[in-house]
């Protein structure tokens, strides 16, 4: 034999193309296009090209990924024609005859169209050709983080069409079952179709006896990781069944007899996360069986107005007693029919325990609930806990622990008072410390972590992962960022990418005498993005001199928020010179600053001298706000869009988020 004979080719022939993959390339097309006789028309179009052409193929991968390539640009192609835009949804068309669905297979359709379409696509490859997020970025031409947003971005919209629930259970029925059309899917899955229902009946049940879904455990480690700025998470609410905490990441409720975490509240996804904000308060307390959330806005401004002014526009209401019927139904076996998933079931024993209303007669009986509960239930920690351990310098362990600001009272079933707050220990060690009537502390350690699910990871990632949801090699988990299952995700050095060649300078030179040195940044779980402020620029013979104010900042990631870690400014006279090696650039060859305290008025005027009106500019206290905060939010919305994050606000401790929108 001749080694150095190339391979054969494999030629299929078109009847048996036809068989295997004319389900794969209809429903893609059916996907792309939402018309079933344009599906299908697309289709038959496809096939023709098969037998005109005769492509050969080296593997069944190669005949996938060219059939995908050719149907997704034959597809495109139609899109843009100026008759299909005139075609009718095929929402609006009459039933068909025959129904070419089953129920579970609707619901998994009809969730997949309310996607955008580059969302489609990455949707469809990830979960019906099990095609790897790498793989998906060759086919669609498209980045890899790319590909991972547009990813995380379809299971975020899809969680907000259902109940988070239901989404949970039919996505895990699509990580396996591989698309529509009964015994033609087995043939064009290579008899994997069979095997794949019966893992997944094995994989609900396990995620029914799990409670939480990968999404819930993800909110659940970013919400116990969120590093903390002054006080430890708030406890909310307690009887003598749940301890529920929040902070601006999340919402846990922990189940005391159960030791462990049984239900999750996405506070950022509901839009009351306003823990520690300026104007707007998100209120949250528990009363009975009913735990109740809404925003307060015009905190400032209420003295004077009428109580119906401060209405809230809307509220949540979860009941904690239908969650404990449903951990208790959870708790049952249950058993399928491995060839017919019954989703009726699964559905049924996943229905939503949160409500949500406008109503203004039941708003108003809330929000009475919450002056009464407000004023009778919370306290000051440090007031209530006076002279305890954990508010004693001399432990020796001060800096290291924190706790909840507020303390909350409230009575056992027996009718016995008691004072309880959160304490936490380090970073993750929380502990629920409760004074008795007659002053005794009882200390109650709680188990915050969550177990890793051995269902399909919904962000592709299997990276080995501890206890605390760390992975084992210190990667991200899940997405690039606001994803991952810790808050300690790497954050990419910023980089200005503007095109003003002053500011460029600065923000450059302010990285290397800053963020180089890691003056500011205290890990690479943050990032350093300069804000300098520039009231002039005066020319000198050949250099600039600038004046300006180099305000420099520390965040890290809060869910879809950047929160300030640090900050300062330094007043400064800069001069810059002309880069040779640079054409149009500068490089900083001065740098005067001013002092602190006593110095700083008195350097600002001495670096100002010979400039008149200069010093004003640095003092002019309504315009410097302003420009300061418009040369932040740029530069923080450069930073976001040139990595593809899904950010949508910055904020700083005690003041309200600021939108990244432009």
């Amino acid at each position: 034999m001749n080694t150095s004979e190339k391979p054969k080719k494999n030629i299929p022939t078109y009847s048996s193309l036809y068989e295997q993959y004319y389900t794969m390339v209809y429903r893609l097309s059916l996907l792309m296009l939402k018309n079933a006789q344009d599906a299908e028309d697309a289709a038959q179009s496809i096939f023709l090209k098969i037998m005109e052409k005769n492509p050969s193929f080296t593997d069944e991968n190669h005949v996938r990924a060219w059939l995908l390539t050719v149907t997704r640009n034959h597809c495109l192609d139609i899109q843009r024609s100026f008759w299909h835009k005139k075609r009718t949804p095929m929402e609006h068309l009459p039933e068909p005859s025959v129904e070419p669905f089953d129920r579970q297979e609707s619901l998994l359709f009809e969730i997949f169209q309310t996607l955008p379409k580059k969302q489609r696509e990455v949707v469809y490859l990830y979960y019906f050709e099990e095609y790897s997020i790498k793989e998906i970025a060759k086919i669609l031409n498209r980045k890899e983080s790319t590909i991972q947003s547009q990813l995380f971005a379809a299971r975020k919209r899809m969680k907000k069409q259902f109940s988070s629930s239901k989404a949970a259970v039919l996505i895990l029925c699509l990580a396996f079952t591989v698309g529509f059309g009964g015994m033609a899917v087995d043939a064009a899955s290579g008899g994997k179709t069979s095997a794949a229902i019966h893992a997944v009946t094995e994989k609900i049940q396990a995620s029914i006896h799990r409670l939480l879904s990968d999404e819930d455990k993800q909110i659940v480690s970013e919400t116990v990781t969120l590093p903390i700025q002054v006080y430890a998470s708030d406890l909310v609410g307690i009887d003598e069944c749940y301890i529920l905490l929040a902070n601006e990441r999340g919402l846990l409720i922990y189940d005391r007899s159960r030791k462990e975490i049984t239900g999750v509240l996405d506070l950022q996804q509901m839009e009351c996360n306003y823990l520690n904000a300026n104007t707007i308060a998100t209120r949250i307390f528990l009363d009975h069986d009913k735990l109740y959330l809404f925003n307060e806005t015009g905190i400032e401004q209420r003295a004077g107005k009428e109580m119906s002014d401060s209405l809230p526009e809307f509220a949540y209401i979860c009941d904690l007693s239908a969650l404990s019927t449903q951990i208790a139904s959870q708790d049952q076996d249950i058993t399928y029919d491995n060839q017919n998933l019954n989703s009726d079931l699964i559905l049924e024993n996943h229905e939503s325990h949160l409500t949500y209303t406008t109503d203004r007669k039941e708003i108003r009986r809330i929000y009475d609930l919450w002056l009464d509960y407000s004023k009778s239930h919370i306290c000051d920690t440090f007031d209530s806990f006076y002279g305890s351990d954990f508010l004693n310098d001399d432990q020796g362990k001060y800096n290291d622990i924190t706790y909840s600001r507020n303390s909350l009272s409230w009575n056992d079933k027996s009718g016995k008072n008691m004072i309880s707050c959160l304490v936490l220990f380090g970073n993750t060690d929380f502990e629920l410390y409760t004074k008795n009537e007659d002053g005794t502390l009882l200390c109650e350690k709680l188990d915050l972590t969550v177990t890793e699910s051995n269902s399909s990871d919904l962000s592709g990632d299997h990276s080995e992962q501890t206890t605390d949801g760390q992975t084992m090699d210190g990667q991200p988990h899940g997405d690039p960022i606001g994803n991952t299952t810790e808050t300690s995700a790497f954050l990419p050095v910023f980089s200005y990418t503007g095109d003003d060649a002053v500011l460029a300078t600065v923000c450059a030179y302010m990285m290397e005498s800053d963020e180089g040195q890691g003056y500011y940044r205290s890990s690479e779980a943050s990032v350093y993005i300069p804000a300098p402020v520039i009231y002039d620029v005066k020319q000198k013979n050949d250099d600039l001199m600038v004046f300006c104010n180099l305000w420099s900042y520390v965040y890290y990631q809060n869910g879809n928020t950047l929160e300030c870690e640090s900050g300062g400014e330094s007043p400064a006279r800069l001069r810059l010179h002309p880069d040779a090696d640079a054409p149009g650039g500068y490089q900083v060859i001065e740098d005067i600053r001013t002092g602190d305290g006593s110095e700083y008025a008195k350097g600002i005027k001495e670096f100002c001298k010979g400039y008149p009106g200069m010093e004003r500019k640095f003092f002019e206290c309504e315009g410097t706000e302003t420009k300061q905060k418009e040369t932040r939010t740029s530069l923080i919305r450069m930073y976001v869009q040139n990595n593809n994050f899904d950010i949508k606000y910055y904020k700083d401790y005690g003041w309200d988020p600021v939108p990244l929108e432009p």
